[in-house]
C-alpha cells in the first residue's frame, strides 16, 4: 500500500498480515511527506474564563477509535493516566498505598497549538501560560495559550489511543515505512503484566505479532511510549513476538519511553535515533517503565547501533526480568538522566549477554548500572565522564536491593574508564552476591586513590551490621583498618585474590586522561598518558570502527547514521526512501 502525501487522522489498524516472501507494506510516497496523527484539528469557540485562560468542550463524535481494546475509555480525556508524571505524588499512588494527593489526577489526552505540546496540569489553579487543564465535572478543556491569539492558531487535541496497530493479536510479515506517526494518546504501563487497562500499547505497535519490519519512521509526541514490539500484557512464556526489525527510526519526544517490549525473540532494533523521551519525567515507585529503550524477557535479542540521547530522568538502555543469548553492541548512549545501561532481574551464570563497543558518557549517574541481576559481559566499552550525582557517580555500579534474585557473574574486560566521578562500586560477594570478573581494563585514576568501593548490598536486608560489615572488610587485610571499604587498586586486587579472583592483574592505571566528544560533530577525543593493556591494543578497547588508540591525542567520529534532530525538527521527506 502506497501511502499519498498529506495528513491523516486517523487510527490504521491492519486487519491481515502477509506471508514470508509477500508481507503486507505500507509504505508512504518517496520524497513526500506523510504524517498520521492521533489528535484532530480543535476548531471550536473559546470561552474566555480570565486571567488569559480559555475553555471549550470538545463533541464526543471527535474521538473515532471507539475499540473494545480500551478497558477504561476510547476517549483520551476519559481516561486517567495509570501512573503520576512530573515526580509527583498523586491519586494513583495513593490508590496502590504510597503516599500521595488525591488531587492530582493526569488524563491521556494532549493539547498542542501550531505543533507544540502544552504541559497537562492536574489543578486549575495551577494553569499558566504553555499549560492546560480538563475538568472531568464540565467535560471541559482548559488552556492558557500565553500570548498568543487562539484565533490565529492551530489547535490539535489527541483523539485516539493508538495510531497504527492491529486489533488482532500475532499477526505477520507486515512492513511500515516512511510514516510520521504523532500525537498518540496511549496509557503509562503501570503493572501492564496484571492491569488490563494499563497494557504495553504504543503509538505503533505488533500486537505480538512477528516478522514485522518498522523502518525509517518518526514517532513523536506520544503521551507515554512510541513503539512497542512485544506480547502487550502478561510475562506468561506461552507466546511472545518474534523476529521483528526496528531500523533506522527517529524516536523523539515520547512522554515515557521510545522502544518497549515483554517476551520477544530476536528482536533487532539497529540504527535508530533516540532522544529526549520521558518527557514527563515520570520517576518514583510504579514509575518503571521509561527509559530510552526498555525490554523485558529480551531472548536472542540484538540492540546494535543507535544514537540514545538526552532521555529525561532515565536510563539510556535499561533490560529487565531475563535477557538470555542477547547482545547491546556499537551503541551511542550519552547524557541521560540516569546510568547509560541498566541491568535488572535474572540469574545466569557467566556470558549470556555480551555488551560490546559501545561509547557511554556523560550520563547523569551511571555508565553501567546493575542490581539484581547476572550474567553480563562487558567488552571493549569506553564508559566515561558520569557526573557526581549525590549516592552515584561511579562508572559500574553493582549492588543488591531486594531479595528477587541474585547478582553476580558480570565480567568487564578491556574497558575504558576515563573522567568518571567515582571508578567502581560492587556488592560483597556473598548471601545473595558473588564473584564478579574484572581484566585488561584501563582506568583513569591514581593507583593510590581509594576509588574502588566493595559495600554490604549484598543481600536486602544486609546480612551485617556497619560494626560486622568493617570487621569482614578488614579480615580481608590482616585487620588493616580501611574507610568504608573504599580500596587502593593494590587493595582491590588483593581483596580478589582473597575471593579466588585474578582481577584487574593486567589492567592499568593513569591519571590525566580525557575525554571530549563534540555532539555537533560527533567528534570523540581522548586523551591517553599510556598504552593501554596489552590484550585491550589487540582488541581496541574503544568501539570497533575505532582504529587502536595511542598515547596522546586521539580523535574519532563516533556517529555517522541518521543526522540528530533538535526539538520540533523533522527530517527533510526524502530521507525515507534514501
Amino acid at each position: 500500500m502506497l501511502v499519498r502525501e498529506g495528513v491523516y487522522r486517523e487510527r490504521v489498524a491492519p486487519p491481515r498480515g502477509g506471508r514470508e516472501g509477500a508481507p503486507i507494506v505500507y509504505r508512504a510516497e518517496p520524497g513526500k511527506c506523510v504524517v498520521v496523527k492521533g489528535s484532530t484539528l480543535w476548531r471550536t469557540h473559546w470561552k474566555p474564563e480570565g486571567e488569559g485562560i480559555y475553555s471549550a468542550c470538545p463533541k464526543e463524535s471527535l474521538f473515532d477509535d471507539r475499540s473494545d481494546e480500551y478497558v477504561d475509555s476510547h476517549n483520551p480525556l476519559k481516561a486517567t493516566l495509570a501512573s503520576t508524571p512530573h515526580r509527583r505524588e498523586g491519586k494513583k499512588e495513593l490508590e496502590r498505598g504510597f503516599e500521595g494527593d488525591a488531587r492530582l489526577t493526569f488524563t491521556c489526552g494532549q493539547v498542542f497549538i501550531d505543533g507544540v505540546p502544552l504541559r497537562e496540569v492536574p489543578l486549575r489553579s495551577e494553569l499558566e501560560a504553555g499549560t492546560w487543564w480538563y475538568d472531568p465535572a464540565t467535560v471541559r478543556v482548559f488552556l492558557h495559550p500565553g500570548q498568543r491569539d487562539l484565533k490565529g492558531c492551530q489547535v490539535e487535541l489527541t483523539t485516539r489511543r493508538l495510531i497504527f496497530a492491529p486489533k488482532q493479536r500475532g499477526l505477520g510479515h507486515i512492513v511500515v515505512e516512511g510514516f510520521v506517526f504523532e500525537h498518540c494518546g496511549n496509557q503509562y504501563p503501570t503493572n501492564f503484566w496484571s492491569e488490563p487497562a494499563n497494557v504495553q500499547r504504543g503509538a505503533v505497535g505488533v500486537e505480538a505479532g512477528h516478522h514485522w519490519v518498522i523502518r525509517r519512521n518518526v514517532i513523536r509526541y506520544a503521551k507515554t511510549f512510541a513503539l512497542d514490539v512485544g506480547r502487550v500484557n502478561n510475562h506468561t512464556r506461552e507466546e511472545s513476538a518474534y523476529d521483528n526489525l526496528v531500523e533506522e527510526n527517529y524516536l523523539l519526544d515520547n512522554g515515557s519511553a521510545s522502544v518497549m517490549s515483554c517476551g520477544s525473540r530476536n528482536l533487532v532494533i539497529r540504527n535508530n535515533v533516540i532522544l529526549r523521551n520521558n518527557r514527563l519525567h515520570f520517576l518514583g515507585s510504579k514509575r518503571w517503565e521509561q527509559a530510552g529503550i526498555k525490554c523485558h524477557l529480551f531472548v536472542d535479542g540484538l540492540i546494535e547501533g543507535n544514537y540514545v540521547a538526552h532521555n529525561y530522568d532515565t536510563y539510556g538502555i535499561w533490560l529487565d526480568n531475563e535477557f538470555p543469548n542477547s547482545r547491546i553492541t556499537r551503541n551511542v548512549i550519552y547524557d541521560n538522566g540516569r546510568a547509560g545501561i541498566f541491568l535488572e532481574m535474572s540469574d545466569y551464570g557467566y556470558d549470556r549477554l555480551l555488551v560490546d563497543n559501545n561509547v557511554v558518557l556523560n550520563n547523569h549517574e551511571n555508565a553501567v548500572y546493575i542490581h539484581d541481576a547476572s550474567g553480563a559481559t562487558f567488552r571493549n566499552n569506553l564508559l566515561a565522564n558520569t557526573q557526581d550525582a549525590p549516592g552515584f557517580g561511579q562508572a559500574v555500579y553493582i549492588r543488591q536491593v531486594s531479595a528477587r534474585t541474585k547478582t553476580y557473574h558480570h565480567s568487564f574486560f578491556g574497558n575504558l574508564l576515563i573522567g568518571n566521578a567515582r571508578s567502581i562500586e560492587v556488592n560483597y560477594p556473598a548471601a545473595r552476591s558473588g564473584p564478579q570478573r574484572f581484566d585488561f581494563n584501563y582506568y583513569d585514576i591514581n593507583p593510590a586513590a581509594r576509588t574502588f568501593v566493595v559495600s554490604d548490598k549484598s543481600d536486602v536486608p544486609s546480612p551485617w551490621s556497619e560494626g560486622a560489615f568493617r570487621k569482614l572488610i578488614r579480615s580481608n587485610f590482616d585487620g588493616k583498618r580501611l574507610a568504608e571499604a573504599a580500596l587502593t587498586f593494590d587493595e582491590w586486587k588483593s581483596f580478589w585474590r582473597q575471593h579466588g579472583e585474578s582481577n584487574d592483574s593486567h589492567s592499568r592505571c593513569a591519571e590525566a586522561n580525557s575525554v571530549a566528544y563534540n555532539p555537533a560533530t560527533h567528534e570523540l577525543t581522548i586523551e591517553l598518558t599510556t598504552a593501554l593493556p596489552e590484550r585491550a591494543q589487540e582488541e581496541t578497547a574503544s568501539p570497533a570502527h575505532f582504529s587502536k588508540l595511542e598515547v596522546g591525542m586521539n580523535h574519532r567520529v563516533i556517529w555517522e547514521g541518521l543526522p540528530v534532530l533538535g526539538r520540533g525538527q523533522l527530517p527533510p521527506p526524502e530521507w525515507s526512501h534514501r
